[in-house]
């Protein structure tokens, strides 16, 4: 069996571009098959209100992905703390291709004709489904067509404001 791997992501700050570049370069690569995530979650330089990834590029055995094909979607989870399981449910499932504007895509015919794989999620989507906690702490999980889910991404605090 395959597995997913996260690659990287990085949030999207409304702070300077310094610090955005900064949380940025401070994420690293998700991935493995543990039970739980054991890095402690980072704070973010400043109010977080966009968690962006790149898809991943290839399943855990580095044999490349197309994330067109092979992603189906991306569950995404929420604590108050930073400590994920297996045995967490997903808070939302957000759909691993959106449509861009016809008008922008090229009209090639292909499987990716006016879809772009999803790279980004706000924040404020999940106020709904979580606990009144001032800070949650978010990650995500990429999940193939054939139902293989990837680690967990390296969660991010979250300060609700």
């Amino acid at each position: 069996m395959r597995r997913l791997a996260i690659r990287h992501f990085a949030i999207r700050h409304f702070m300077l571009l310094a610090w955005a570049a900064i949380g940025v370069l401070a994420f690293g690569c998700g991935g493995g098959g543990s039970d739980e995530v054991g890095a402690p979650g980072v704070p973010p330089a400043g109010p977080a209100t966009v968690l962006t990834w790149d898809p991943p590029a290839s399943f855990a055995d580095n044999e490349p992905m197309d994330p067109y094909r092979d992603i189906d979607h991306y569950e995404v989870y929420a604590r108050e703390d930073e400590y994920f399981t297996n045995s967490d449910f997903p808070v939302m499932v957000i759909p691993a291709m959106t449509s861009v504007d016809s008008t922008r895509a090229p009209s090639t015919g292909s499987i990716n004709s006016g879809r772009k794989p999803h790279s980004e999620f706000t924040l404020e989507n999940l106020n709904p489904y979580v606990s009144k906690a001032s800070r949650q702490y978010v990650s995500l999980k990429a999940v193939g067509v054939d139902g293989q889910k990837s680690a967990f991404m390296p969660p991010i605090a979250w300060d609700r404001i």
